[in-house]
């Protein structure tokens, strides 16, 4: 296995590997060969620095982790190998939904991955598993983490702010607890900064009529977050920093100490591991690009929300070629 990119999710994924079943480090990569932090993660992990094309060329599994405006160009690099068997794509695959699909277009013939890891987590799973049997009147996500600080150009490169950076790895879990897709999205209160969205009240409603808040921001002093159901009979809560702990009905369901290593109770080595069953195949992309097109288009939505002064999007209304910073630009 290989990772493309040189920062945080690409250190974390290949510490992942490390951690995995079935899974080698064969080495790091980054758009350029001379990349100081490519070469210091080499350095970390005991693992050489190589070119797309050379990993391309040994590896059975490729983790693309670089920003997500080069990641079609790095999907074409691997399109050429004749090894490569699967794909894991970081999250937000893209920053619109049209370059979600040049990325599956770039790789036509190759099983992706949409990185999910929370979805992977043993005790989010088993909170999910309790939410499935229950009808939640009350379902929030409170999401809190210090402010990026990317610089004068982070919107453009990255898309967008705090629904998508972090927001687009937890749309997955708010839709697996609502139980279906999401059919709109309203942003009743919004902090928006020169096109990104800093802090937003994110109201979600489902196919199936479910209903969902989200409390987002960027200017927590150290990273939170907290997923909690509640119907008239059950409650459901997990909070996933630094490792997801859970309590079900006012009993506990997970501790740090049920897993040796920290990226094993956050799904980043389930993940992997996955993905080496996908490679073999042995098991299904999952959750493969759509869920990363659902979770752009909750971004999207709520960006069109927000422009518009809190008003419900239906989700069908998100532009195919917009990030959601450059429909808060306008």
């Amino acid at each position: 296995m290989g990772v493309v990119g040189a920062g945080r999710a690409a250190t974390l994924h290949a510490e992942a590997v490390r951690a995995a079943r079935g899974a080698t480090l064969a080495g790091v990569s980054a758009l350029s060969p001379a990349s100081p932090r490519a070469a210091a993660l080499a350095g970390a992990l005991d693992c050489p620095v190589l070119t797309v094309a050379d990993l391309a060329r040994v590896c059975d599994v490729a983790v693309i982790a670089t920003p997500p405006a080069s990641r079609v160009e790095v999907a074409a690099a691997l399109a050429e190998s004749r090894r490569l068997r699967a794909v894991l794509v970081e999250s937000p695959a893209a920053i619109t939904l049209g370059g979600v699909a040049e990325l599956a277009a770039a790789l036509p013939d190759h099983p992706i991955m949409a990185a999910a890891n929370l979805l992977h987590a043993p005790v989010v799973r088993r909170m999910l598993d309790a939410v499935t049997v229950m009808e939640p009147h009350h379902l929030e996500l409170r999401l809190g983490v210090p402010d990026p600080a990317r610089g004068p150009n982070s919107g453009r490169a990255f898309g967008g702010g705090v629904t998508l950076d972090p927001g687009a790895g937890f749309w997955p879990v708010v839709t697996a607890a609502m139980g279906s897709a999401i059919e709109s999205v309203a942003v009743p209160r919004a902090d928006v900064v020169d096109g990104l969205d800093r802090a937003a009240l994110i109201v979600l409603r489902s196919i199936a009529g479910r209903t969902a808040r989200a409390d987002l921001r960027w200017d927590a002093r150290v990273a939170e977050a907290a997923l909690e159901a509640a119907d008239s009979a059950h409650v459901a809560r997990v909070d996933i920093w630094p490792v997801p702990v859970a309590e079900i009905d006012g009993a506990p369901v997970g501790s740090p100490g049920d897993s040796s290593h920290p990226l094993a109770a956050l799904g980043f080595v389930a993940q992997i591991e996955r993905l080496v069953r996908v490679a073999h195949g042995e098991a299904h992309s999952w959750p493969d690009l759509d869920a990363a097109s659902s979770a752009l288009t909750v971004a999207a939505a709520a960006a069109m929300s927000a422009r518009r002064g809190g008003p419900a999007v239906n989700v069908r209304e998100v532009p195919r070629d917009q990030s959601p910073f450059g429909i808060l630009r306008g």
